[in-house]
């Protein structure tokens, strides 16, 4: 499948990944703990995805982009999407995909500013 382009506006794209994102990055072991209560590793051979906290500022103007973008678009997460690397200030775009249990939060800070908090993957 194909990945689908983040949503745009004024060929900018919308939303400000806060600085108050977080992500946790998956060991890359199996621990399994004996009867004597030891823990016996091994290498974890599945490619288990970092996922991410995102918190994201938009105006009201972005929003109504982004919803239309998330319901028609992206199919309300059905499909993977590129944005640029979350954890490094490279700008490479990579593939993300919303968490399959997750919901997009959203908060007024103020008249025309919202804050959308949502969880991604990486695809």
């Amino acid at each position: 499948m194909i990945p689908v382009n983040w949503a745009t506006l004024n060929d900018k794209r919308i939303g400000t990944v806060l600085n108050s994102s977080s992500w946790d990055t998956p060991l890359g072991i199996i621990a399994d703990q004996t009867r004597s209560g030891k823990f016996k590793t091994r290498p974890n051979h599945i490619h288990a995805p970092k996922t991410f906290s995102i918190t994201m500022h938009m105006t009201l103007e972005e929003y109504r982009v982004f919803r239309y973008w998330y319901e028609n678009v992206c199919r309300k997460g059905a499909y993977t999407f590129t944005y640029p690397v979350i954890n490094d200030n490279s700008g490479l775009l990579v593939e993300y995909q919303f968490a399959p249990d997750s919901s997009i939060g959203i908060k007024n800070t103020s008249a025309l500013n919202l804050e959308l908090t949502m969880s991604w993957m990486e695809a």
